[in-house]
């Protein structure tokens, strides 16, 4: 019977998330941010060109046209790669990650209109209410400790976009190896043990994270949303928070509501309308 360390069965947290990802930013940041590419010999003018690539990609499928006076919030932005793109065509780019060691490669950019903040994992603090015309998370939230977490941080996303603001995050669908997850990562361990290089660590939660069902994403989101397949390998899911329009005509249907109702027309009798 194999036994695998204890590591292996301790719960997940955004403490051990943050021990991670501090350890890939140490190892190898830019095969851990993409994995795409060779994990020893990384080509890193493709990997950056990349960005630019994803950026493009996701405008177009959120329907987003980026102005100079912008403020995009990204959540998990690694070593800067899609950050670059972003702050080349806004006015700001307030970009968040958990790991210290992954912020220190994207701040050697010197990105001047870009404020670079070590987050808790699951909160966008910092960032005032309602200040954000987009708040994004592109390969991001496959990594979660939880779906509360994910609930966490996609209340967080609406609280900083404006009225008409987008919210926008891809997520890892959910394949048939899911239900074999167990067996995959003891096979993963195995490898690990018996290689010498490559990537280590795949087998850990902090690296598989969490499979939602595209049911539980839309309960869990404060704002409605549309989706689409991205990259033949992700899912896309993005929305927009009320704007001024929609919350006036909400404002007014509760208002109208209270004075139809016997405790709102005994309110407004003992206090006025308010």
């Amino acid at each position: 019977m194999v036994v695998l360390p204890l590591q292996y069965h301790l719960a997940m947290s955004l403490r051990t998330s943050r021990d991670f990802w501090d350890a890939k930013a140490t190892e190898n940041p830019y095969w851990y941010v993409s994995s795409y590419g060779s994990y020893g010999e990384r080509d890193l003018e493709e990997f950056w060109a990349a960005g630019g690539r994803i950026w493009r990609d996701l405008r177009e499928a959120i329907g987003y046209a980026p102005r100079r006076e912008d403020v995009v919030v990204e959540i998990g932005c690694g070593v800067g790669r899609l950050t670059r793109a972003i702050a080349a065509d806004v006015g700001h780019v307030h970009a968040f990650d958990i790991s210290e060691g992954m912020l220190a490669v994207a701040q050697r950019a010197g990105l001047p209109n870009a404020t670079f903040h070590r987050g808790e994992g699951d909160s966008l603090a910092g960032v005032d209410n309602g200040m954000a015309d987009l708040a994004i998370a592109y390969c991001v939230f496959q990594h979660l400790p939880s779906q509360a977490v994910l609930n966490r941080y996609l209340t967080e996303m609406r609280r900083v976009v404006k009225p008409g603001g987008i919210i926008a995050f891809t997520l890892s669908p959910r394949t048939w190896d899911d239900a074999l997850r167990p067996v995959l990562r003891v096979h993963r361990w195995l490898r690990e043990k018996i290689a010498s290089d490559g990537p280590r660590g795949l087998y850990r939660r902090e690296w598989i994270g969490i499979r939602p069902r595209r049911d539980d994403v839309h309960a869990l989101s404060p704002v409605p949303l549309d989706f689409t397949p991205l990259h033949g390998d992700k899912w896309l899911f993005w929305g927009r928070a009320p704007g001024v329009a929609a919350q006036s005509t909400a404002r007014v249907a509760a208002s109208a509501s209270r004075a139809t109702s016997p405790a709102g027309r005994a309110h407004d009798a003992v206090l006025g309308p308010s």
